[in-house]
């Protein structure tokens, strides 16, 4: 059994990422809300890393025990499965040279219109594809080993561990 489409879509950047943290505000102040977030496009092994992800995220926030001060950041944090937020963002944040992002909807609310118009605010061009592991970069995300889902998986719980 297939697992369920996870809540994102890969765009195409208009042109390399130059100034990440500049790319980030930008998506910030345009985005409709904070359940969205914008991640590497690199970053996504498959729907079921990217909904292992999530709910670990649901649950670290029910408990009241994000190491980050949002839930994008958590988010970053837990599919880079690293404690430190810094190391998250360059693992799992859009990076200097980087040409596709995953939009994410951590809400699971979103419908095709709003990835579309989320798209179009930021100049991005929607892609067809869907998370899978040749599109996967396992060593950007600090993963030792083969790059596969099941060890993308055990890289976000390790996130609390360390």
């Amino acid at each position: 059994m297939a697992a369920p489409i996870f809540p994102c879509r890969r765009v195409a950047l208009n042109e390399a990422c130059e100034d990440p943290k500049a790319l980030a505000m930008s998506w910030i102040s345009k985005r409709e809300s904070k359940d969205w977030a914008l991640v590497s496009g690199v970053c996504l092994a498959s729907d079921i890393h990217g909904w292992v992800a999530h709910s670990v995220l649901l649950r670290n926030r029910e408990r009241g025990v994000m190491k980050s001060n949002s839930l994008d950041g958590e988010f970053i944090r837990l599919l880079s499965g690293t404690h430190h937020i810094a190391t998250s963002f360059n693992r799992a944040g859009l990076c200097k040279g980087d040409t596709t992002a995953w939009m994410i909807d951590l809400s699971c609310n979103a419908d095709e219109e709003m990835y579309v118009a989320h798209a179009d605010k930021m100049g991005f061009k929607m892609l067809d594809h869907r998370p899978n592991l040749e599109i996967f970069n396992s060593q950007r995300m600090g993963i030792e080993g083969e790059n596969d889902e099941n060890g993308a998986i055990a890289h976000i719980h390790l996130a609390d561990l360390r």
